[in-house]
């Protein structure tokens, strides 16, 4: 395959937001020469071809929903598909919104985003600090205080990392929450609803406004609802993984820091009274 074979984004979201295609059917792509075709699924085609990576998927289909959502808003001011959907809700005896509207902002997703790319700097100063303990490189007072105030440098990036990761985590967890109370049984009846049932609910001949695929858009909406919600769960179990490495890394530290100042009796002393500290205000709590 050569470029230009392939759906861009914008099109492709255009066509699907229009129900030109189902993104739960493979897309087939033909080369230019017409000699060659690859069938490819939705999130294939976007990961290979429109420069979406796992990491930033989130951020894609936060997009999506967005635009998604304002071009149902559009349709359902029609009001022949706005009494047929109310008629299809009333037999579900639900008259919430069958939108959602719980859109991430700019801010939560880039925080999202640095999430890996903080893990991976932490990492980098994990491994420069061991090195330099297991190098030998520490030959004197100096260097050691130094290697310390690293260490303890490193021990409060891990906490400020991990504060940030809770409040990461509480923000998907809402928004689980909220997608999980959505009545997909709603947006899934009228997945199997074309056209020609909303004219003859309308008693109607013809209606121009009417998308020929109306079924598909309502479909491939509820498609993006499951692949945003699959989404959360690959960042929530990241998340998970993270917190236990930046975990695994600040007792590590900790102590190798002890280790280090071993010799120092006054710093062993301060270590046990924090630790005795410590111990008393949990049995306060």
């Amino acid at each position: 395959m050569v470029d230009g074979d392939f759906l861009q984004i914008k099109l492709l979201v255009r066509e699907m937001i229009e129900g030109k295609i189902q993104i739960n059917k493979p897309l087939v792509i033909t080369s230019s020469d017409r000699t060659n075709t690859e069938e490819l699924s939705f999130l294939s085609h976007i990961l290979k071809y429109n420069n979406v990576k796992k990491n930033t998927m989130l951020i894609f289909l936060n997009e999506v929903l967005e635009i998604f959502n304002n071009q149902i808003i559009k349709l359902m001011r029609n009001s022949n598909i706005q009494n047929y959907i109310d008629n299809v809700k009333l037999e579900w005896d639900d008259s919430s919104d069958i939108l959602f509207k719980d859109i991430f902002t700019e801010e939560q997703v880039k925080s999202m985003e640095n999430i890996m790319e903080n893990i991976n700097e932490l990492c980098r100063g994990f491994k420069e600090i061991n090195t330099s303990v297991e190098s030998n490189n520490v030959t004197d007072l100096v260097e050691e205080d130094d290697l310390v105030d690293r260490m303890d440098t490193f021990v409060g990036l891990i906490s400020e990392f991990n504060e940030n990761i809770g409040e990461i985590t509480s923000e998907l967890d809402r928004f689980e929450e909220n997608l999980n109370e959505l009545n997909s049984c709603v947006l899934l009846d009228l997945s199997m609803k074309n056209k020609r049932l909303y004219l003859e609910f309308n008693d109607m001949t013809d209606d121009k406004n009417i998308p020929e695929n109306i079924q598909n858009i309502f479909l491939n909406y509820l498609l993006i609802l499951n692949l945003l919600k699959k989404q959360i769960i690959y960042y929530k179990k990241t998340i998970k993984k993270v917190e236990e490495i930046s975990g695994n890394m600040e007792k590590h530290t900790v102590s190798t820091k002890k280790v280090v100042k071993c010799h120092d009796k006054l710093f062993m002393s301060q270590e046990q009274e924090r630790g005795i500290e410590s111990y008393l205000d949990k049995l306060i709590i």
